[in-house]
């Protein structure tokens, strides 16, 4: 089955191939002004963003700002020896760290909004 579309009404239909070419081999008025659509080439799509800091003071002022600071607390409490290390002596994290996406979830909060530009990094 192909597309094709009508060059009079600019209506789209998909037909059997086989169908069609019998139709345009036995002169078939029906077929008329019906061409196969060729797919357009898509433009690539455009690169994500950069990724971009946020400070840690600035995760937990919106935080804070959300009421969330003693979920925030016990969510610190619940993560492994590493991750803890990280969150008390990393002053800045990626907006696409999987850590802090994923306890911004666990809070209940929009990790795009927590997660946002920070001002105090550009």
């Amino acid at each position: 089955m192909s597309w094709y579309i009508n060059t009079t009404t600019g209506e789209e239909r998909q037909f059997d191939d086989a169908w069609f070419n019998a139709c345009v081999a036995a002169g078939n008025p029906k077929v008329d002004g019906w061409v196969l659509m060729v797919p357009q080439p898509q433009p690539p799509p455009p690169p994500p963003p950069a990724p971009y800091r946020v400070s840690k003071d600035t995760i937990t002022s919106r935080v804070l700002d959300a009421g969330k600071i003693p979920d925030l607390m016990a969510v610190i409490d619940g993560l492994n020896a590493e991750e803890q290390f990280l969150w008390t002596n990393y002053a800045w994290f990626w907006n696409t760290n999987p850590t802090i996406i994923a306890m911004c979830q666990q809070l209940g909060l929009d990790p795009a909004v927590i997660l946002a530009p920070d001002p105090y990094l550009q």
